[in-house]
């Protein structure tokens, strides 16, 4: 081979290098250009991303976002549905809340008529007492003595005052009076046998005894078994002193009985010791509304804590005269107290040296149309 044909391939081959390199150098220019279009079409995704506050997340995020959202769902719609739930059950307790109220006033209104009524029942018995027993009887004087009906009490002693209880004593005969009506039975200085014969005769139409000038003997024999009966809804004693234990002989009977709604121990039956075994007895007693402790002298503030106790615990009273007593103002106020949550009490009777300390109460117009004072 001549030096010729060496020389001529060599060149040719070197032409071909130099047009490889700038076809090289053509697509490296060109890849540049594009990795710059690449990066600008980046950088305006990314600006427009920003600005649209897109957020691309894998896969795998997007699932769990999905799940939190039905989670989120799912504890919305509970909600929902408990929210429903408590709407509901408000309406039913408002609609509850008006039937109480209704049923609140139709008692209220039913307790006035009864109380109304008995008002009136204590006047006829009173007014009925009158007429069959005249017994004057003043505080302050120390015999008493019956001037104006000798065929009840004709031959009975002296009535006295003791001065230092200011309880009266009574010095009874052997045998007293007793007198049947249609509906009621009233004994005067009873003898223990004249009661035991009260008690097999009573008859279920006999709701009313009225008990007077009686001893501790005939009132321990007669009250526990009328009472225990379930019979009587109103018992009177009057001119009779009960004392603590003649209370506490009948307390049991009393404070489960049914059937008894007026009580009255007036005119020196009762006196402080008596009263605090009374209200204890009472507290649970379910069906009692009028109870009147006046012309009691011997009934103190030292009972005052007692009864305002009972008025507390009993639900059912809805009348309680102490007027005519020696309660004096500290008594007054303790119960005065009591009625401020004790709602069911409508009437209480107080005397009227009182009406000027109660009236100067903050609660007084609260309370005032619930109190009587007396002269």
């Amino acid at each position: 081979m001549t030096s010729k044909e060496i020389e001529q391939p060599t060149k040719k081959t070197v032409n071909n290098y130099e047009d490889m390199e700038r076809d090289l150098l053509s697509m490296k220019q060109q890849l540049a250009e594009k990795e710059k279009q690449v990066q600008e079409l980046e950088m305006k995704l990314q600006t427009k991303q920003e600005k649209e506050h897109i957020h691309i997340l894998p896969t795998e995020s997007v699932d769990e976002l999905n799940k939190k959202l039905e989670t989120q769902y799912a504890l919305s719609r509970r909600k929902t549905m408990e929210i429903e739930d408590l709407k509901a059950t408000m309406e039913q307790k408002d609609e509850k809340m008006i039937d109480t109220e209704k049923e609140l006033t139709s008692l209220k209104e039913l307790s006035e008529t009864r109380l109304q009524e008995i008002e009136q029942l204590k006047l006829k018995l009173e007014d009925n007492n009158s007429k069959r027993l005249q017994v004057p009887v003043e505080e302050t004087s120390e015999t008493i003595k019956d001037e104006s009906s000798d065929d009840v009490i004709s031959s009975n002693k002296d009535i006295e005052m003791k001065p230092d209880d200011k309880s009266l004593t009574v010095n009874l005969q052997e045998d007293g009076k007793v007198e049947w009506s249609q509906d009621d039975v009233q004994l005067t200085s009873p003898s223990v046998d004249q009661c035991k014969e009260v008690i097999s005769k009573l008859k279920e139409e006999h709701t009313s005894i009225i008990l007077q000038l009686s001893s501790s003997d005939s009132i321990q024999v007669l009250i526990p078994t009328v009472l225990e009966r379930g019979t009587i809804n109103q018992l009177a004693i009057y001119y009779s002193s009960l004392l603590r234990d003649d209370v506490l002989s009948f307390s049991s009977q009393l404070s489960t009985n049914k059937s008894l709604i007026i009580l009255q121990l007036t005119h020196g039956s009762m006196s402080d010791d008596g009263v605090i075994a009374l209200a204890q007895s009472l507290q649970y007693n379910k069906t009692l509304q009028s109870l009147d402790l006046g012309y009691n002298p011997g009934i103190t503030s030292a009972c005052a804590q007692s009864l305002a106790e009972l008025l507390l615990t009993n639900n059912t009273l809805n009348g309680l005269s102490l007027h005519h007593t020696n309660i004096e103002t500290d008594g007054v106020m303790i119960l005065i107290e009591s009625l401020k949550t004790y709602n069911t009490l409508m009437i209480l009777r107080l005397d009227e040296q009182h009406e000027e300390t109660c009236s100067s109460l903050p609660y007084y117009e609260h309370i005032k149309d619930r109190l009587v004072f007396v002269e």
